[in-house]
């Protein structure tokens, strides 16, 4: 679309879908009163009314303040600002669920519209680390919150609107008008995030493609639908052949989540002439977190993610239903009904299937998988969960960590890799990541060469990223830039009940070599050859190597245990068996 006004593209576009169909039994009374009465529902009734009692009945949504807005650019803090402006958008998801559940309940409709009143009063619905500079009046970006502030709006609208005042839908569709649609539809192309292939791409594309679908059908006609469908494209790309998520586990479920809300409702939107779920890369990436949990809900935690794992009811019953004989539901244990934003929670409900909780797959058994696109490799036995990677130091979201591995032990990591950092704005500026213990290679279990970390950058990567009779092997020494280093062969035997690393170095230089391993579980030497970490040991060899055991405070406050194996002069290979 270019640049002409809405009110001219509104008269020459043809209307495709129906959008009170788009939500589907959402819209039914009969199934409310299905979620209110039936047992199968009692955990999620209870979470909402628990909300409510503890956080939402006495919240009154005070303005967001301009001194909170501003630390982003003055301290680099973005939890002052943030911490009530997405308690805000809670709570509106709170009273509106409560609105559906309990129609009869006056009380929710009424703490909503005072809510959503206040949302539409916000300066931006962008988050000061994504607004740009500080200066510009400028309160219309969008961005990943601004666009789901925008979509969170539209269902809301489209389910209550014969309770909401008048007033409210007026702004609403203003404020979506002014903040979203003009933005968006006034320009040919958005920019990175809609030519891009991370989670962005699909929160920002699927939101504003969802709102225009519920609120502004007028405007998206076949033209719009391909314009959104060739970002989503680029951004399924991003996964490349092997289906993997380099962002993080986390960001699985945020950008391919918003991808699934976009892809459900297009299709129902055309009809069924547009189904991505019948293309087989989206099977692949859909298959991704099964294949992620280590030992019980300890996960890998690669690029930003987190050390263990959950999933949201909502999507995992769904591509459950698309995807019967492909798609693991693991124990409900591990499962939430992803509050903390409308479109999921809502969907919590809609697409649970009672089934899938009351049979849940067993993730305790072997399983293994070897990506040898991404280079990602992870597997799951009875006794120990282990996972690497090799890849380069360029990838989204990106830590230095080509080489690093887990070892995970009776539902918990012991070998670790640290997982996300703080989020701040130190922590994604090009000069001051790598820096920080959890973006650094001195906070991964990879080797050093004197004081030497590893480089960023995609030409730092493994090389002959291979899995054979149970060994995998690559060669890190790419990911170095060091005087006479020529390999680092990586390689892990992967036995029954134990992991046996074994990292060969071809170098001609002087400064030590020391091989690391990072856990924020205390790690101790019990006698000249065994460490223990938790219920881990680490055997090695101590004619070859001296262990220091040291500690570093993360950004966060966490101690981490820094475990050097210091091998001695003329040592050129080291070994550890990990049980």
């Amino acid at each position: 679309m270019g640049s002409k006004e809405l009110s001219c593209l509104a008269c020459c576009n043809e209307r495709i879908g129906e959008p009170m169909n788009l939500l589907g039994k959402a819209h039914s009374p009969e199934f409310w009163t299905e979620v209110r009465e039936s047992e199968s529902y009692e955990k999620y009734r209870r979470e909402l009314l628990g909300t409510w009692e503890r956080h939402n009945k006495d919240y009154h949504p005070d303005c967001l303040k301009y001194s909170e807005f501003k630390l982003f650019w003055t301290t680099g803090d973005r939890a002052q600002y943030e911490r009530p402006y997405f308690h805000r958008r809670a709570m509106a998801e709170n009273a509106a669920l409560l609105s559906l559940v309990y129609p009869d309940e006056s009380k929710y409709t009424e703490k909503l519209m005072d809510i959503l009143y206040a949302i539409c009063d916000e300066y931006t619905w962008c988050l000061p680390a994504h607004q740009g500079k500080l200066e510009p009046n400028n309160n219309s970006r969008i961005d990943l919150f601004a666009s789901e502030t925008g979509y969170m709006l539209a269902e809301i609208d489209v389910l209550l609107r014969d309770r909401l005042d008048p007033l409210i839908h007026n702004r609403i569709m203003a404020e979506t008008e002014r903040r979203i649609v003009k933005p968006f539809c006034g320009v040919e192309n958005y920019g990175w995030w809609e030519n891009g292939n991370t989670n962005w791409t699909a929160v920002c594309m699927g939101s504003v493609a969802c709102t225009l679908m519920l609120l502004y059908p007028e405007l998206a006609d076949e033209i719009f639908i391909a314009r959104a469908n060739t970002a989503m494209d680029r951004f399924l790309d991003g996964f490349g052949p092997d289906g993997i998520c380099f962002e993080g586990c986390g960001y699985w479920g945020y950008g391919f989540g918003f991808f699934v809300l976009y892809a459900d409702m297009v299709r129902t939107y055309t009809e069924g002439r547009c189904d991505y779920f019948k293309q087989e890369r989206v099977k692949r990436v859909a298959c991704f977190p099964q294949k992620m949990f280590l030992s019980g809900n300890a996960g890998v935690s690669f690029s930003d993610g987190g050390r263990t794992l959950g999933y949201g009811i909502w999507i995992m019953h769904y591509l459950k239903k698309e995807y019967p004989d492909d798609i693991l539901v693991y124990s409900p244990e591990y499962a939430s009904n992803s509050a903390g934003k409308f479109a999921t929670h809502l969907r919590s409900a809609l697409w649970m299937v009672r089934e899938y909780k009351d049979t849940p797959a067993d993730n305790s058994v072997t399983t293994e998988f070897f990506a040898p696109n991404a280079q990602w490799f992870t597997k799951r036995t009875p006794y120990y969960g282990f996972a690497a990677k090799g890849g380069h130091n360029a990838e989204m979201h990106n830590h230095n960590d080509v080489g690093s591995f887990i070892f995970a032990k009776n539902g918990k990591q012991l070998l670790m890799d640290l997982g996300s950092g703080r989020y701040t704005r130190q922590y994604f500026a090009a000069d001051t990541r790598y820096s920080i213990l959890e973006c650094s290679s001195r906070g991964h279990s990879v080797p050093m060469i004197g004081e030497n970390y590893q480089l960023v950058g995609s030409a730092a990567r493994a090389s002959d990223f291979q899995y054979e009779n149970g060994v995998l092997s690559m060669d890190i020494a790419g990911a170095y830039r060091v005087e006479g280093l020529e390999r680092i062969d990586r390689s892990f035997k992967l036995e029954t009940d134990s992991v046996t690393l074994t990292d060969s170095f071809v170098y001609n230089g002087t400064e030590q070599i020391t091989d690391r391993i990072v856990s924020f579980e205390k790690a101790e030497l019990v006698d000249r050859c065994t460490v223990r970490i938790d219920s881990a040991t680490v055997s090695f060899d101590p004619d070859a190597c001296d262990c220091v055991i040291g500690t570093e405070q993360t950004e966060k406050g966490a101690t981490c245990y820094l475990v050097d194996f210091k091998l001695k002069r003329g040592v050129t290979v080291f070994t550890c068996t990990v049980r």
